[in-house]
This record gives structure tokens, sequence and C-alpha cells, in this order.
């Protein structure tokens, strides 16, 4: 049962409670006092974390050389992909 604009019911027919339509009361408004700043005082020095020896990353450009002999393609008829020598590439999908 679905009764369109009732004060009862819901959209879904379902009866409501009879306290639902009750509006709570809202309180006055009443502006805030406004707070004193005061200045901020020298804050405390806190030792910083003892830093360690600067590493450098390592020279991986040697991958970026060897992976242009080779291409990635995928499978004949299958959802996976494979890589593929850069010769065999004639061969892809047969």
């Amino acid at each position: 049962m679905i009764i369109n604009c009732s004060m009862r019911h819901s959209p879904s027919g379902r009866k409501r409670k009879t306290n639902a339509y009750k509006k709570a009361k809202r309180p006055d408004f009443v502006a805030q006092a406004k707070k004193e700043i005061k200045p901020v005082e020298k804050l405390q020095t806190i030792p910083s974390v003892k830093t360690t020896k600067y590493v450098p990353d390592v020279d991986n450009s040697w991958k970026l050389e060897e992976s242009k002999k080779f291409t990635v393609a995928p499978a004949y008829n299958k959802g996976a992909y494979q890589v593929i020598p850069r010769g065999d590439v004639e061969w892809i999908g047969k």
C-alpha cells in the first residue's frame, strides 16, 4: 500500500510514528564573548632527530636500455600480456 502525500504513512507504505514531525525548538542565538588574545611565548627548542649519511639511489639506467629490446603484447586469444623480443614482433597474435 503506497499512500502519497500522507503525514501518517511513509512513501513505502509503513505507518510513521506519531511524533515524527514534531520540530525541536532551536536555541536562541547568543553571541559569543570575544576572547583575549595572548602573545605567544618563546617556544622551547626540541633537538632534531640525528640525520643519517646521504646514500644516492641505485643506477637503473641499464634497465631502460635493456627494455628497448623487447615489447609487450597480448597473447593470441588470451587476456594475459607477454614479453616478446623485437625480432618476433611480426608473429604477435598468430
